[in-house]
């Protein structure tokens, strides 16, 4: 299954942008997705920018995903966490997620799937450098 495939499954099970990049994400580690499924569910808490519009919940579990797969917490946090944010904001313009719809909440159905899809592939990359998958 391919990757836009893989995002559009996550999207008919429910998953939000955020449930979406941690399910994946954990899936592409090895993870038990039975062990990894309240994780998942918690990860509900970032769509739509915290359900209000800010921080963009595809970031929030980037971000998430990488503090998950680096052992070192210094290197997630001063290396992988601010790669992330910056390609993040150079890629879309905003961490908000009000800003990326820009007042256009029907955006969700053609941008969000483009900012995970960018996001997780991303991921990827970061990940396979760490020798997380």
């Amino acid at each position: 299954m391919d990757i836009s495939e893989r995002i559009f499954d996550e999207r008919l099970k429910g998953h939000c942008c955020s449930e979406q990049i941690m399910n994946l994400c954990l899936e592409d580690m090895g993870r038990d997705p039975e062990a990894s499924r309240d994780l998942v569910k918690a990860m509900g808490a970032f769509c739509g920018g915290l359900h209000v519009g800010l921080a963009c919940g595809t970031l929030c579990a980037a971000l998430a995903v990488l503090w998950i797969a680096e052992d070192d917490p210094f290197t997630a946090h001063d290396k992988l966490g601010p790669e992330m944010m910056s390609w993040f904001k150079e890629r879309f313009g905003s961490w908000n997620c009000a800003d990326l719809l820009e007042g256009d909440d029907t955006r969700r159905l053609t941008l969000c799937p483009e900012i995970v899809e960018d996001t997780y592939l991303k991921l990827r990359d970061m990940l396979e450098d760490i020798g997380a998958i």
